[in-house]
């Protein structure tokens, strides 16, 4: 028996809202590991990105997309070789209209150089809303709870 309706916290949302806000999360996560980047920043051309290993804000398409592919390493297959893993969601029906969710991530990589190993663990923390009748980011905060070897995942320096 499917459910029309999902009651979070005495607002409700349609199921297949849930779905679309579901599938920008996965789709976040299949264009990171295939670097699909442009694809990605248009995923955020109206949101802004966070994170706590950073002080840096990135707003919009070209940021984003710029960002993710600056600091991301590429091997011979086009890809940085890794596999986001998403879940735990937990969501929150705002008065406004916006929806918060909440989620886990591990991140999984195998190069030449490393074997198949977690590289990092956390949480995000997204809002999404309503624009011309689709379901938009509005932003994405990423918070890095277990950093392990990014050696070869990243061109840049994160602690």
């Amino acid at each position: 028996m499917a459910l029309s309706l999902i009651s979070i916290r005495g607002n409700e949302m349609d199921a297949a809202d849930r779905i679309a806000i579901e599938n920008l999360i996965f789709r976040y996560a299949r264009y990171v590991d295939t670097a699909q980047y442009e694809a990605l920043g248009e995923l955020f051309a109206d949101a802004i990105i966070t994170a706590n290993k950073t002080d840096q804000v990135f707003v919009g398409a070209v940021a984003v997309s710029d960002y993710w592919r600056m600091s991301n390493k590429r091997f011979e297959c086009g890809t940085p070789r890794t596999h986001h893993v998403i879940t735990n969601l937990e969501f929150e029906v705002m008065h406004d209209g916006t929806v918060n969710v909440r989620s886990c991530f591990s991140v999984f990589q195998a190069t030449h150089v490393i074997a198949l190993q977690p590289i990092a663990c956390g949480r995000y923390e997204d809002v999404f809303a309503r624009a011309s009748g689709m379901w938009r980011f509005r932003s994405k905060h990423i918070e890095v709870t277990l950093l392990g070897d990014v050696s070869d995942h990243l061109n840049v320096d994160i602690e």
